[in-house]
């Protein structure tokens, strides 16, 4: 029994134990490293408050700034009426320089109706001096007619008659220019132009419907009175014969009683009365298109195309 006791014993501390791995020297357990290196492991009870909200270790004293307070004193009244006369001249300066600028561009669209204007009122008066002679042709034409229709019918030529009724009946209607004056009012470019020019542009409208209506009453007067009467009593072969050759082919017949040749004679008279009349209307027309082509080229300083 003591041998074998004995042998155990020697076996049992002659044997050293093995170490594990974490308890020999120099090697640190897994959890201290990670105490070391985090407290993340750290049990929350262990954390103090104020450590989680403030680390002593990272704190550093701050320095407070402070902004410094500024006194705003009230602004005398005077400064504020200055600020408002500014805007106010700013304002004004503005509202001024687009009148200028409004005013340069209607001064020019205004000069370009002018001119065009000014053509028109040329051309009118192209026509109005042109009808005014032919007026006179016509009633010194109907005068010869009427002083050869007075005569004795032995003596009497046919042919002179003839040729002044053909004369008498001619008609040259008055056509003004109108469309840079129509254009003038529907778009509204009359305002543009001053009262004085605008009064003349009323007036020579005016007076040139006059002048229609007279063309017209005696452009009615011929193809309803003078033209029918001669389909009765005058070859119309002659009108012919002087439009084509200047000369009469054909035989002239016209009444030869005194009762015939009076009625022709006051067709005559009638005719003249209204030429007359149109070139009254022509002349009042005249002098008006004087008015306004010298107001267009004072005002504008047009000259002639």
């Amino acid at each position: 029994m003591s041998e074998e006791g004995g042998s155990r014993k020697a076996h049992k501390t002659g044997s050293p134990k093995r170490r594990s791995k974490s308890q020999e020297p120099g090697v640190k357990k897994l959890g201290e490293e990670k105490e070391t290196h985090s407290a993340i492991n750290t049990p929350h009870s262990e954390i103090s408050k104020s450590e989680i909200e403030h680390p002593k270790s990272e704190i550093k004293t701050m320095e407070v700034h402070h902004h410094p307070q500024l006194e705003h004193k009230p602004k005398p009244w005077k400064e504020y009426l200055l600020e408002g006369l500014m805007i106010f001249v700013a304002v004004l300066m503005g509202f001024i320089a687009e009148n200028i600028r409004e005013s340069i561009t209607e001064h020019k669209r205004a000069t370009e109706f002018a001119q065009s204007y000014y053509g028109d009122i040329k051309k009118d008066t192209a026509q109005i001096n042109k009808a005014i002679r032919l007026s006179n042709h016509k009633m010194s034409a109907i005068d010869s007619a009427v002083s050869v229709l007075h005569q004795p019918s032995s003596s009497r030529g046919d042919t002179v008659i003839a040729y002044k009724a053909i004369v008498a009946s001619a008609v040259s209607p008055f056509e003004p220019s109108s469309g840079n004056l129509e254009s003038i009012k529907t778009s509204g470019a009359v305002r543009n132009f001053k009262q004085k020019m605008i009064n003349l542009m009323n007036e020579y409208d005016l007076q040139a419907r006059g002048v229609i209506r007279r063309d017209e009453i005696a452009q009615k007067f011929n193809t309803e009175q003078f033209i029918p009467y001669g389909l009765t009593k005058v070859n119309f072969e002659i009108p012919y014969d002087i439009m084509t050759t200047g000369k009469i082919s054909h035989h002239v017949v016209f009444p030869g009683d005194a009762k015939e040749r009076q009625v022709f004679i006051n067709i005559l008279a009638v005719d003249k009365i209204l030429i007359l009349r149109s070139m009254q209307e022509y002349k009042k027309l005249s002098v008006v298109a004087g008015k306004v082509l010298a107001e267009l080229k004072n005002e504008y300083n047009l000259e002639d195309e």
